[in-house]
């Protein structure tokens, strides 16, 4: 009599735990089908950043709990021309690009005409590593100590002149 109700007691369980993981895959399913009828709402990381030419990024360093500009590439400051450096940051975030004006004495003016994934999409963060990144790339120009940012202000970045000191 006792292994009957132990024999019953353990059925009972199991087809109790597979009902639960039946019920689960049948949510996910549906949750998966109204993803795909939704397809007109596509929601997509403008925190896109790539690498591979950046030879600067501003790194979180967890011994002084802090982000700060680390340089990741050696480059010949002879071969770099505003007009390179500026192919190298919009490769670099194709999300935000960027647009060489001119240079005026030791200040590079840049624009940047579509802003709203700097200045609302990518948060305070991700916009202070754009910022950082971009001006230590400029200032990498052997004429260049300060970069004059233009573009349409927002909740996480401002335009204004920027230096390697903006930065610490």
């Amino acid at each position: 009599m006792r292994i009957k109700v132990i024999f019953i007691g353990l059925l009972l369980l199991s087809t109790g735990c597979n009902q639960s993981t039946q019920q689960d895959s049948e949510q996910s399913s549906k949750a998966d089908d109204t993803t795909s009828l939704d397809t007109g709402r596509r929601t997509e990381n403008p925190f896109i950043y790539i690498p591979e030419d950046a030879f600067w990024e501003y790194q979180y360093d967890t011994i002084i709990h802090d982000f700060k500009p680390v340089k990741i590439k050696e480059v010949t400051t002879d071969s770099l021309t505003a007009e390179s450096v500026e192919s190298i940051v919009n490769n670099t975030w194709p999300n935000v690009q960027v647009r060489y004006q001119k240079i005026s004495g030791d200040t590079l003016f840049i624009e940047i005409p579509e802003s709203a994934v700097l200045t609302q999409q990518m948060g305070t963060a991700g916009a202070k590593q754009f910022l950082a990144s971009t001006t230590y790339s400029f200032t990498e120009l052997s004429n260049v100590r300060y970069v004059a940012f233009d573009f349409e202000e927002g909740d996480h970045a401002v335009p204004g002149v920027y230096s390697r000191r903006s930065f610490p």
